[in-house]
């Protein structure tokens, strides 16, 4: 008897178990579903009610136990109710004899579905509507007409239906593509929108990219596709259009200018050719902006003339170098153009004499600032007068001024000033303290 007990319990328990996962699996196939209704325009009829009502039929499967609510309506009447094979029939019956049963609308409930599906209603006396009542996939059918849109390129519609697959349904896997699917969208609107700005600003090398992304993302967008083969020939277009500016550039020797060019070539991902070839020029131009930069025109000759308060016009030549980083050396010789008055130098006080008198100096010169921008050069040193026996500390600064577009030569301003010191005091009345000297010639 005690095994046969035992027995008996445990068929007990096991009976409760399948109760128990029949249980969880209804639960899980009836959250993983949605009530569906659909109105067939086709076999809706004339009522047949004896009154002025008006009839709406529910076609619905046995499996599915219906009920029914209106928001004007205290009983919604159901007249028939018949089975046809799997199906049922409702024919429900509704008064069309007040105004406020132009705005009704049928709420259709189904045990095991805790969200019923609402009907607007607007019928008249005799009038009659159709519908179907099914149940169907949530998540899976969200998902096929989200990915059906994204085929057809509607991608803010097809962003919605993966919304309400992520969102409005219970059967949604925990770890399910659709998200990953919704930034795939977000992501392609966001190309479309730079794609276009690129291609409306001639940015065919941005668009080409922008587009050939889209179409990656997704083969079937053909939008995509046409645009990135029109990007694609548009922007080989102005590969050839650059290359020949390139070219015409180098050649009246304007390298800033053609450098510019050939990187942008390089940038705009043209064909292999002309990569290559822009690749080649470059670095020709490259040595020639270097090759100019490095030239500095370090030697300078310059025609000297000078004024001072007696009088005296000076005239004369100086040749010095003025390299960019050395310190280097220049040497002038001037002679007045006039004869000096020496009445007390080399002769007695009551002879005067007039004779020509020169005047030597020498330096250094420096750049204090290495820059393109700023071509000057000081110089600084002493000169002397062999006739009048004078001193002369000076300090003074040169201006080089390249020209030509292949730079060989250039203009050069230069002042002195100096400081002139008579030796004897016989000659100090000869020497004006203060004296000016202007040059100009040319650097090479």
């Amino acid at each position: 008897m005690s095994i046969m007990k035992n027995q008996t319990l445990k068929i007990k328990k096991i009976s409760s178990y399948i109760f128990l996962l029949m249980f969880i699996s209804i639960n899980l196939s009836v959250t993983s579903q949605t009530l569906v209704v659909e109105q067939d325009f086709n076999r809706a009829g004339a009522c047949l009610s004896p009154k002025d009502e008006a009839c709406v039929t529910i076609i619905a499967s046995k499996m599915l136990d219906l009920s029914f609510d209106s928001n004007v309506d205290p009983v919604v009447n159901i007249a028939f109710k018949k089975t046809v094979g799997q199906n049922i029939e409702y024919t429900l019956h509704f008064p069309t004899d007040r105004r406020e049963y132009s705005d009704r609308t049928l709420t259709i409930y189904c045990q095991s579905f805790a969200k019923g599906v609402p009907i607007p209603l607007s019928l008249g006396p005799k009038e009659s509507e159709l519908y179907y009542v099914s149940v169907t996939e949530c998540y899976k059918t969200y998902l096929e007409k989200g990915l059906t849109l994204f085929k057809q390129c509607q991608y803010t519609d097809a962003k919605e239906e993966f919304r309400k697959a992520q969102e409005e349904c219970s059967d949604a896997p925990p770890n399910d593509d659709v998200n990953n699917q919704i930034k795939v969208i977000d992501s392609i609107i966001n190309l479309k929108k730079l794609a276009k700005e690129s291609f409306e600003m001639l940015d065919f090398c941005q668009a080409e990219k922008y587009y050939k992304t889209i179409f990656n993302l997704n083969k079937d967008d053909n939008f995509a596709y046409q645009k990135y083969i029109e990007s694609k020939f548009k922007n080989n277009d102005y590969c050839e259009k650059y290359m020949k500016d390139a070219i015409l550039f180098y050649d009246y020797k304007e390298y800033e200018k053609a450098e510019t060019v050939y990187r942008k070539i390089i940038k705009n991902g043209c064909s292999r050719e002309y990569v290559e070839l822009a690749n080649l020029y470059l670095e020709k131009t490259k040595k020639k902006l270097d090759k100019a930069k490095n030239i500095t025109l370090p030697v300078a000759i310059t025609f000297q003339w000078a004024y001072s308060k007696l009088f005296y016009k000076r005239f004369g030549l100086s040749i010095g170098r003025y390299p960019d980083k050395k310190v280097s050396a220049y040497f002038t010789f001037m002679f007045n153009s006039e004869k000096v008055k020496v009445d007390t130098i080399y002769s007695g006080e009551n002879e005067i004499q007039y004779k020509y008198d020169f005047d030597a100096s020498l330096g250094l010169t420096i750049r204090p600032v290495k820059n393109k921008y700023v071509p000057l050069w000081l110089t600084v040193g002493m000169g002397y007068s062999g006739l009048i026996h004078s001193v002369s500390p000076e300090v003074g600064i040169l201006a080089k001024i390249p020209f030509g577009k292949d730079i060989r030569a250039g203009f050069v301003l230069r002042y002195t000033f100096q400081y002139r010191y008579a030796v004897l005091p016989e000659t100090r009345k000869l020497v004006s303290p203060f004296n000016h000297i202007v040059g100009v010639g040319f650097c090479f």
